[in-house]
């Protein structure tokens, strides 16, 4: 019975660490190639425009990029492998970006 209870409490305890895992998180974008879509979250479409233009040459295999809070200011990260450049660039995009901005803007559909 005390394996049964210790299994039940971690089945439950998944959802509550997903939500904390994703406390800080503005957005996540799936990157296809060519393509850059909204998962989930809040990011203006001028942003994922600008993301779109710099993951076209040369297209990115299939990753996430991910939007983050991390002291008060938006952290990308990458889960695609991209050239340094392509990072670089990332970089000075998202900082033109505050996060105030980021969280007013429309919710993906």
């Amino acid at each position: 019975m005390p394996l049964a209870g210790a299994l039940l409490l971690l089945v439950l305890m998944i959802p509550l660490v997903l939500m904390i895992m994703r406390a800080n998180e503005l957005f996540c974008l799936a990157i296809e190639g060519e393509r850059v879509k909204v998962k989930r979250g809040r990011v203006p479409p001028a942003l994922v425009r600008d993301i779109s233009d710099i993951l076209r040459a040369p297209p990115a295999p299939r990753g996430t990029l991910r939007g983050v809070v991390e002291d008060r200011r938006l952290r990308l990260y990458i889960d695609v492998p991209i050239t340094e450049a392509q990072r670089q660039q990332l970089r000075n995009v998202s900082s033109m970006w505050p996060v105030a901005k980021i969280r007013n803007s429309p919710r993906a559909k």
